[in-house]
């Protein structure tokens, strides 16, 4: 083992065709009382780590693979063993647990959404002869912004509420009740430079529709 006893040393080792390598000190042997943790249990490594003693095992980039791949730990089998015995032991109560956290983000989620779709209602201020349709609005604009991982501007968290709104219902109203979805079918995808003026223009027209749009049914 190169420098001598690396076992109180945190390293990235490598899984190579001669054995386990690490860029520093060379090529490395697993002690006898350890073993090799697979990655996969996020519960089981995070016990392993927090006892202190491991090296990360990779698998190294490669001509088909541009990234190293973390394989798993190496630590000590005694360390590996309790690891996963507290798995097993407290597997009933970290279920409970994750289910009350998800249920926790649902109803986060779902008082979320409400606000944004109250904003979004409260942004529009149309006369109340168009209720049903400032509802409908509000309550797509509102739900479709906020979908998780989606990346739309209901998920920021950079942006006042209002904001938020506002851009939810013009994006929602630009999509649902302008021509911008059909004249961008028609845009030809060869045209990269000629299309994006026409985007800028088509984008620019849909803004202006949507301006119409609010002023014709808002409260005068």
């Amino acid at each position: 083992m190169g420098d001598g006893d690396l076992t109180h040393l945190q390293l990235d080792v490598y899984d190579t065709k001669e054995g386990l390598w690490n860029p520093e000190h060379g090529e490395l042997v697993i002690p006898d009382d350890w073993g090799v943790l697979p990655r996969g249990d996020a519960f089981v490594t995070r016990q392993v780590k927090a006892a202190g003693t491991y090296w990360l095992l990779w698998q190294p980039r490669g001509k088909a693979r541009p990234h190293r791949r973390l394989l798993g730990v190496c630590a000590p089998r005694s360390a590996i063993e309790r690891a996963q015995a507290l798995a097993t032991e407290t597997a009933e109560a970290r279920d409970k647990r994750r289910a009350q956290g998800a249920r926790q983000r649902d109803r986060h989620e779902k008082e979320y959404r409400e606000d944004l779709v109250a904003a979004v209602r409260a942004w529009l201020d149309f006369d109340e002869e168009f209720d049903e349709l400032a509802e409908e609005i509000a309550r797509g604009a509102g739900e479709q912004a906020v979908v998780v991982s989606s990346g739309r501007v209901g998920r920021t968290t950079k942006l006042p509420l209002e904001e938020r709104a506002a851009l939810a219902g013009r994006a929602y109203i630009r999509h649902r009740f302008t021509d911008y979805e059909d004249e961008l079918v028609e845009l030809d995808p060869f045209e990269t430079a000629l299309d994006d003026l026409e985007y800028r223009d088509i984008k620019s027209r849909a803004h202006d529709t949507v301006d119409e749009f609010l002023a014709a049914h808002r409260q005068r």
